[in-house]
This record gives C-alpha cells, structure tokens and sequence, in this order.
C-alpha cells in the first residue's frame, strides 16, 4: 500500500537546563520518541526534519534549530510542525503568540503540541482559543495591581477611543489638539510595518534587530529626541527585547487598542 504523503513534518525539540526535575522526561530521546510514535499513527505524515536545540533556554528564540526551521517554513519545505508540548517552543509567551497567531497562519503551517491536545487543522477558530492562555499568563502578572473598579473606567475610556498613556508609541504621534488621540507618524510607520514584514518572512527578533542596525535606523527611545542627539556620541543598537516590544503590540498597530475598530491602523 502506498503512503500518501499530505503533512511535511518538522519535528521540533528542545531541552536546557531550566527543565530542571524534568530533564528525564524532556530528553532529547524522549521527544523524539513521542513525536515518531504520533507521526507513526497518521498515514498522511512523514518527517521531513528533526529540529534539535540542546541547552538552549526556552526564553530565548536566537537558537540555530528554530532559525533553520523558519528558513525552511518560508521555502516550504514543511508544512506542519510538531513539538511535545508548548514548552518546547518557547516560553518567551510574547513571541510564541506570535508565532502561533501570525506567522504560522500566513506560511499555512500545520501545528501540533501533542501533549496539549491541541492541533491547529481541528478548527478554524482553534487557534485563537489556544492563544488566550497564552496572553493570560502574562496578563495574570499584573492583574492583582489593579482593582476590578479601575479596570470597568479604563475599559470605558478605551471603548471610547481615548489613547491613554502619557506618550505615543514608536510609529505614532500625540495628537496636538487630543491628548487622547494618537495619529499616524509617516517616517516611523515605515520601519514598523518592515519590522512586521520581516517577522512573517520567517526572521527572529535577533535578525531584525541586526538588519534594522546595519540601516542606521535609530531605536525608538532615540528617534523621539532625533533633533538632540550628539551626532558625536555612540547610539543604542536595536536587539531582540527591543524587536520583541513592537511584535507584542501588533494589535495596537492593527488599530484595535485605540478605537475597537480599524482607524489609525499603520
């Protein structure tokens, strides 16, 4: 009987040592173990590629397997990724959501934690369900600071269009007659939407910040006081933290943190 082949699998796996009690049952065999054991069982799956980071922290995403893995999800090489668990991935949760809600979906990649239950072809709407935990565990963190009667009248301003932080984000301007209304800045916005543009391209925060620096272009601390700045002093360079923070606000630059809707977008 012939195998027909429809999911190009890449076999992610990784293990360090912030898996701490459970080195054992997070070893590199054991991974592989079980993803060649679920693989096994369905008919219209191979393994293209096993995609191995030994002793590389979850937090960081600057690890020669998940690059490489990127590099082949743009060439198509897989169409499906596979990891024990979400862990795996990452657990650096801003850039794991990114990955989850933006680029695999623009790359059509197939993704599968099998420990979690959870694969991305269930339903069309699985993905986004699967991303509210994810946000929760960072929300969770800030969430006993403030009272359930500031978050009602913060909730109420934002509904209501009101941008409320002293200072616009990088990409956007103060409105000068709304101190609650931010507005389009065209010089900065273009860096932005490249910044984006890389990201689903399959590039990491590390690259961007590599590609955004051999540009000359300024970080966004810097480009806010640009008329100041001593050509004589040596700048900030763009890095991973720095990309990561404009990932993270990819739904204010949709437009939806300002007006629920899609004005202001960049």
């Amino acid at each position: 009987m012939i195998k027909i082949v429809k999911w190009n699998v890449a076999a992610y796996i990784r293990l360090s040592k912030e898996d701490g009690d459970n080195l054992e049952s997070n070893s590199i065999t054991n991974q592989k173990d079980i993803i060649k054991q679920f693989v096994d069982n369905c008919p219209d799956m191979t393994i293209v590629e096993n995609y191995i980071d030994d002793g590389y922290s979850g937090t960081n995403f600057d690890r020669p397997a998940i690059k490489k893995l990127m590099e082949d999800i743009v060439d198509e090489k897989v169409n499906a990724v596979i990891v024990k668990d979400l862990s795996r991935l990452g657990r650096n949760y801003i850039y794991v959501d990114f990955l989850l809600e933006e680029i695999f979906p623009k790359h059509k990649i197939r993704f599968i934690s099998i420990l979690d239950k959870f694969d991305s072809n269930e339903n069309e709407d699985v993905m986004d369900d699967y991303t509210v935990p994810v946000r929760s565990l960072m929300n969770d963190i800030y969430s006993h600071q403030i009272s359930k009667k500031t978050k009602s009248v913060l909730r109420a301003k934002k509904e209501s269009g009101e941008y409320l932080s002293p200072s616009a984000p990088y990409g956007y301007l103060k409105d000068a007659e709304d101190k609650h209304k931010i507005i389009i800045d065209i010089e900065a916005s273009d860096n932005v939407k490249m910044i984006f543009e890389m990201a689903l391209k399959g590039k990491l925060p590390s690259e961007i910040a590599y590609i955004l620096n051999e540009r000359k272009i300024l970080i966004p601390s810097e480009y806010k006081k640009k008329d100041k700045l001593n050509e004589n002093l040596e700048r900030k360079k763009w890095n991973n933290d720095r990309v990561t923070e404009i990932l993270k606000k990819k739904r204010l630059y949709r437009g939806n943190y300002t007006r629920k809707k899609e004005n202001g977008k960049l």
